[in-house]
């Protein structure tokens, strides 16, 4: 996991341990590069990738191909880390994971799965967010919003009229937060509570904060799901569905192809740990 909680591969590799997912294989090289810098030149960079890692005197602890500048026999990569230790003509070790590659499964993470939770539940769970809507008048004391948690409601006015001009305070509005629920009241007596939401067509303008700055351990899991799950299908792709054939051994996948069954297990139990964050919840 990162900082904020969200799964990192090594996490879905983990999870699809047995797979062939964590096989990795090496090649040695000669380079040059000039400490302290991230440029390693002449060095052979047709077999080399974003993500490969790379080991060598005077090359940090979990240093990694942040680019391939130039792709030839005598060409240049730039490290994630500047090195420590200047080399001249010295020998390096480039290693890799055969299947899928680290890089690929956190763009996997980041760009597809993150996205889609984020659509799915309308809640940011790797920061807080803010937002401004637009909400139908009850006519009562209570609204429900879109999104939840409410980290801070931070003003709430209607639409008629210039914000300027008249607004409600938000110090006025009792928070239950965690319901995405707000409840109009004139004191803290629950007998108070008064219509303060006039009823009315998206006649209400409300801005607040929401989400998690850091991602609850069911999220965070649902999210290695799906990412095994996309994993798997990148695999099967790569490999072929239908069948796979021995001299005398030949096993058939289905119509559905490789991986049918796990794939769709890891789907409805990532779908399964969303459920309570998603909310039908405003006007």
């Amino acid at each position: 996991m990162n900082l904020a909680g969200i799964p990192e591969p090594s996490d879905i590799r983990a999870l699809l341990e047995g797979y062939g997912m964590d096989a990795q294989s090496s090649q040695n090289l000669t380079g040059t590069w000039v400490s302290p810098s991230p440029i390693i030149t002449h060095i052979d960079t047709r077999k080399l990738a974003v993500g490969m890692n790379v080991f060598g005197t005077g090359i940090p602890a979990l240093a990694s191909i942040l680019t391939v500048d130039v792709v030839s026999t005598d060409g240049q990569i730039t490290l994630n880390v500047p090195t420590t230790v200047s080399g001249t003509a010295s020998a390096i070790t480039v290693s890799y994971f055969c299947i899928v590659s680290d890089t690929w499964i956190q763009n996997t993470i980041t760009n597809e799965i993150m996205p889609i939770i984020e659509r799915m539940t309308r809640l940011t769970f790797d920061r807080l967010s803010q937002v401004t809507e637009y909400y139908d008048g009850t006519g009562s004391s209570i609204l429900i919003l879109r999104r939840r948690p409410i980290v801070q409601l931070l003003q709430i006015s209607y639409t008629n009229v210039d914000t300027n001009l008249y607004y409600l305070t938000p110090t006025a509005i009792q928070v239950v937060a965690e319901e995405g629920i707000l409840k109009a009241k004139a004191n803290f007596n629950e007998s108070s509570y008064i219509p303060i939401f006039y009823r009315g067509d998206r006649n209400l303008r409300i801005t607040y904060q929401y989400g998690y700055a850091n991602c609850p351990a069911d999220v965070a899991r649902a999210i290695t799901l799906l990412a095994a799950d996309l994993t798997l299908a990148h695999v099967a792709n790569k490999t072929g569905g239908g069948n796979q054939g021995l001299p005398g051994i030949s096993r058939d996948f289905g119509d559905a192809g490789k991986y049918t069954h796990i794939r769709h297990d890891f789907a409805l139990r990532a779908n399964s740990l969303l459920r309570k964050y998603m909310t039908g919840g405003g006007s």
